[in-house]
């Protein structure tokens, strides 16, 4: 009888351990909200820069950044300009004063962080000038000027000349705010602010310019061909130094993305050179019309004002914490080429078909993040010659240290692959390189 009790109140206390385990577990599940599911990382812009956002949304409404009426309206403007990104023709207006606060919200920080790396490829190449006299195209509130402040106040040296061109009265008045704001206590100063439509060039731009930026501007001219983008970017160049460079930043989406490609190739047949991300590293000649690449940073740690618009029902619409885009930095004098031995035994894209089966080495430039499946690591690569796209594919199941490189590499660097067996997949219509036990990939001379 007492051995009967004892396995009863064992299978009592199992049960009720498991429903409870079951009621816990169903209560976590409740307690999880949707806006809150959205995943944030690390980076993020200065705090400072986090406040002067808000405060000047709080000095043009006079009321607190977290008052209800003041977050519904800028989660209706965010909801409006994404309408426009995605409609047939990209666009968007920013003649409103919440329109310019939606996008200081949701976009600018980002746009900020990304601009900075961009900086810092230039930076670490050591091309960039330590006087930097700039001309920003379609500055909106000054992303690309913000982000300059805070590259050179972190760089602690030189000095920094902003000119910069805005349609919308709205965004240059936030301008006028964050920069004269932001740059207190530096060697940085405005130059000529100009108050006008970018197709419209300005007598008064200097010559001279290190830099000519364009981020995130050409591809709301949808009514202007690639010819006249070509014709009136290469108004600008005239006043670029022979040392300076021309960036162009797009949104990573694909039709903006190879449109880029595109622009790019006809500013080359203009007379510029592209410095990256492309390489040109055998002859041949590329087919931009297919060429989706772009930069992916880790995940932007969402800002104060995010978290504030993320509180409610879809919160998640409103937190902006992946930053990807395509760019292109282009000169008016040609990159020098690369120097490498054993250059000459490499093989170029364009003659894979000829080496089907087989082992080569070659070398191409890579132009993507890991984008593969659980079994196997796969990178974009390309050396400029190519009609096809090029994967580079690594079994997750090899981790030599042969292998590594690809890993650990930047998106823009050269990598050489050695034994590496061509295939052809039909059904994406691209060579493949696998890796074999013997492949290894190494960093080339830029």
């Amino acid at each position: 009888m007492t051995d009967k009790k004892t396995k009863n109140d064992f299978i009592q206390k199992f049960v009720e351990k498991k429903n409870n385990a079951r009621k816990k577990k169903k209560d976590k599940k409740k307690n999880i909200q949707p806006e809150k599911a959205t995943k944030t990382g690390n980076l993020r812009i200065p705090s400072r820069l986090e406040r002067l956002f808000e405060q000047y949304i709080e000095i043009k409404t006079g009321k607190p950044v977290d008052s209800p009426q003041i977050i519904e309206k800028i989660k209706n403007s965010i909801l409006a300009q994404k309408a426009g990104y995605w409609n047939k023709s990209p666009h968007a207006k920013y003649g409103k004063a919440y329109d310019v606060f939606a996008y200081m919200a949701y976009q600018a920080p980002g746009y900020i962080i990304q601009f900075k790396s961009i900086l810092k490829i230039l930076e670490n190449d050591k091309v960039l000038a330590k006087d930097l006299v700039v001309l920003d195209l379609g500055t909106g509130p000054g992303v690309v000027p913000l982000s300059l402040i805070w590259y050179m106040k972190e760089k602690r040296s030189g000095t920094l000349t902003i000119h910069a061109i805005e349609q919308s009265e709205e965004f240059l008045e936030a301008f006028r705010y964050l920069i004269s704001s932001f740059a207190t206590e530096s060697s940085i100063k405005t130059g000529i602010i100009s108050h006008t439509d970018i197709k419209s060039v300005p007598e008064s731009i200097p010559d001279e310019l290190n830099l000519i930026t364009c981020q995130n501007v050409l591809a709301e001219l949808s009514d202007m061909s690639n010819s006249e983008k070509v014709t009136l970017l290469m108004k600008y160049i005239s006043h670029l130094s022979d040392d300076g460079f021309l960036v162009i930043v797009e949104p990573a989406e694909l039709r903006h993305s190879t449109q880029l490609r595109i622009l790019q190739k006809e500013l080359e047949k203009a007379g510029l050179y592209v410095y990256s991300p492309c390489r040109y590293l055998h002859d041949g000649s590329c087919n931009p019309e297919n060429c989706w690449s772009f930069l992916e940073l880790p995940l932007m740690k969402s800002t104060r004002l995010m978290d504030l618009l993320s509180q409610d029902k879809d919160g998640y619409r409103f937190v902006n914490t992946d930053i990807k885009c395509s760019y292109s930095i282009l000169s008016k004098k040609p990159r020098p080429l690369i120097s490498h031995v054993g250059m000459e035994e490499l093989i170029p894209f364009y003659s894979l078909e000829d080496y089907l089966g087989e082992k080569i080495s070659v070398a191409g430039v890579k132009l993507s993040n890991d984008i593969g499946t659980r079994d196997f690591a796969i990178f974009l690569i390309c050396d400029g010659t190519g009609s096809h796209k090029v994967y580079l594919i690594i079994p997750r199941t090899l981790k030599t240290e042969e292998v590594k490189m690809a890993r650990y590499a930047n998106y823009g660097d050269i990598l050489r692959i050695d034994n590496v067996r061509v295939r052809w997949n039909p059904k994406k219509n691209s060579y493949n390189l696998v890796s074999g036990t013997r492949t290894r990939v190494s960093a080339m001379n830029k």
